[in-house]
């Protein structure tokens, strides 16, 4: 029987998802975006015109990779990195803070936290947020995650950072060689993608082996 929380939370949850659905529709990036690439000669106001929007971003729906390829066409590499990953650190950092409000231990919502919690007590904090950040993992499921589990505020934001920063840098120098802004068909290389992903198996191999070690039967003798 499905209870009361349960209810409540798939409710809440399907209302939200509609909104965020909506206001996606409503405001497409590829015309925001695009409509950006003119602020070029001014490079300050482009700051605080993406700055803003990657502050909306979570709840616009897009995905943070076009913010960055964006930042990286118009202001390059050199300043496009520090910008796009503070950006990125503060748009990842609203959905973290929404999650830890959302945090129950009741209906689904519970049942996530546990789940978080648990993979957090395996890998460590700092562990943890780094690896799943380096995993080829949708941004804002690692960000919800780790708000529902009790990873602290530091440790998270210093995974973040730690983290994202390979993919980031990766998305500013693509965009920083377009010759034509396209926030569609970003892809990261080959090379990147497999490098990430096991770096993040790396980091996860040694408390998954330890994890599996006491859990087998000959650890109970």
């Amino acid at each position: 029987m499905v209870s009361q929380a349960t209810r409540r939370q798939v409710a809440s949850l399907g209302g939200l998802a509609l909104l965020l659905g909506v206001a996606a529709l409503v405001f497409s990036p590829e015309a925001v975006l695009s409509s950006l690439a003119g602020l070029s000669s001014r490079p300050w106001l482009f700051v605080g015109v993406i700055w803003l929007l990657f502050l909306a971003r979570p709840f616009l729906m897009w995905p943070i990779s076009v913010l960055s390829v964006t930042t990286g066409y118009v202001l390059g590499v050199e300043y496009g990195i520090p910008v796009a990953v503070a950006g990125t650190l503060a748009s990842n950092t609203i959905v973290f803070l929404f999650a830890r409000y959302a945090r129950s231990e009741d209906g689904l919502v519970g049942f996530a936290s546990r789940s978080s919690d648990r993979f957090v007590e395996l890998t460590g904090e700092l562990r943890g947020v780094i690896a799943a950040r380096l995993a080829p993992l949708p941004a804002d499921v690692v960000s919800s995650a780790s708000g529902l589990s009790e990873v602290s505020l530091r440790s998270y934001l210093l995974g973040t950072l730690l983290g994202e920063t390979p993919w980031i840098a990766a998305e500013v120098i693509a965009g920083s060689s377009m010759h034509t802004l396209s926030v569609h068909g970003l892809s990261h290389s080959l090379s990147l993608f497999v490098g990430a992903t096991a770096l993040s198996a790396i980091l996860l191999a040694r408390p998954v082996y330890q994890y599996v070690r006491e859990s087998s039967p000959e650890s109970a003798h």
